[in-house]
């Protein structure tokens, strides 16, 4: 894996000082989930990651830092030590925050150090704790897609009375549930790793060649779910805030809608020290940690998403694959076509989404088509009124050689198949 950029500025001697109680408080280290060399693995993975500076109005060395600083904000709300003990009033507000953003990468399980997800016997303290769970830490979404798609584990229960299939969060900033962990698992096969995260899902803390806890956390802040932008992208500018945002000037490289994104949080920032957790708490994080590399954090109004006229999923776009419905009853094949609500097979709208996702649109369109075919209850259809479902599609043969390129978002499917 070659080294990444981000290593010609942001050294171990920095990841040391910025996170001295990482790991429950014993410190980084290699063998632990949180490093410097987990941290940067990761990076490599995803080499635009504090590396990136597009023509927003900052210039390089400010991108990148607040890219980093973003990521690190985020991880301190998610698996932060968050000691408001250090605000005693025996030192300065300042002092304290100096100790108090140092906590980041401090939990490995959500409601860490003691998760109430796992058993009392062993509650967070080993990493293989996390084999084995309570009830309410399976995070198991079902439903007719999510079953095909990401089916959980069968969370075999163990003669304690424990589930080992659990997908409550883990990781830096807590990557949750099935789906989730699905799609870093497919994710993950595009780089080569095959690990079987639906059936082990604590591999995301234990395996460390790849380092999942970090390389995890990183996959999801760079990594756009439609309606949804990246959070790296967002934080860089390189996202479409709709023309209501863009006309109330809320749009650009702006840190607000990344706390939207995470976790639906918009109640702007405390006016206290330290204030409460939530969005507020990330966006003193943020500040603090521009702060630390000497860069600007933007205007106040932009660092939360309260003021966001028309949240992501307002935009009024497409964003998913779905049967092609106006053509599902005709004796033709089945085809997909880009629709304007949720679904699990992401469509990205050049508009509204970098080039190097747009280039995904083909493999999820036919990906859309093999699922009609495969499982077509999950949308509701059968032979009987689906009659597309009686002739076979091109897409599920060999021979897709002659597909043209990837033109108008695949919305002339005939063009195609």
């Amino acid at each position: 894996m070659p080294s990444s950029e981000l290593e010609t500025w942001f050294k171990k001697e920095m990841f040391y000082d910025l996170f001295p109680h990482a790991n429950l408080g014993w410190g980084p280290h290699s063998c632990l989930p949180y490093s410097y060399e987990s941290f940067i693995i990761a990076a490599r993975y995803f080499p635009e990651f504090g590396t990136s500076s597009p023509k927003n109005g900052y210039p390089r060395e400010e991108n990148t830092r607040r890219d980093v600083a973003a990521f690190f904000a985020h991880a301190v709300q998610e698996t932060g030590e968050n000691n408001a003990g250090l605000y005693d009033g025996k030192r300065s507000n300042e002092d304290a925050a100096d100790c108090f953003y140092r906590g980041g990468f401090f939990n490995w399980f959500e409601g860490g150090p003691i998760s109430p997800f796992l058993p009392q016997e062993k509650p967070g303290y080993n990493p293989e704790d996390g084999d084995k769970c309570l009830f309410n830490g399976r995070y198991c979404q079902s439903g007719p897609d999510i079953d095909y798609f990401y089916h959980c584990g069968e969370g075999n229960v163990t003669e304690e009375g424990f589930y080992t299939k659990c997908y409550f969060g883990r990781g830096a900033i807590q990557i949750s549930y099935n789906y989730n962990y699905g799609q870093f698992q497919e994710w993950l096969l595009t780089q080569n790793i095959d690990t079987d995260l639906m059936e082990n899902p604590n591999l995301v803390m234990t395996k460390m060649d790849p380092p999942l806890a970090m390389l995890a956390s990183l996959w999801f802040y760079m990594t756009p779910q439609p309606p949804k932008p990246a959070m790296h992208d967002i934080i860089l500018g390189n996202w479409n805030a709709g023309p209501e945002n863009e006309a109330a000037n809320y749009s650009g490289p702006i840190f607000g809608p990344t706390s939207l994104i995470i976790n639906n949080e918009c109640n702007g920032e405390d006016l206290k020290e330290p204030g409460g957790p939530g969005e507020s708490r990330r966006i003193k994080a943020f500040k603090w940690f521009c702060n630390y590399f000497g860069v600007p954090y933007g205007e106040e109004k932009d660092l939360t998403c309260k003021n966001m006229v028309k949240k992501l999923d307002q935009l009024g776009y497409k964003y998913s694959y779905q049967p092609d419905w106006a053509n599902t009853w005709k004796n033709v094949s089945c085809q997909c076509a880009p629709a304007a609500y949720g679904g699990l097979i992401p469509y990205f709208d050049p508009d509204y989404y970098p080039e190097k996702f747009v280039a995904l649109n083909r493999d999820n369109y036919r990906r859309c088509i093999q699922s009609i075919y495969e499982n077509p209850s999950m949308y509701g259809m059968n032979n009987k009124t689906s009659a597309c479902l009686n002739i076979l599609n091109r897409h599920l043969g060999d021979d897709v050689n002659n597909e043209p390129e990837n033109n108008e978002n695949h919305n002339k499917t005939d063009d195609i198949f």
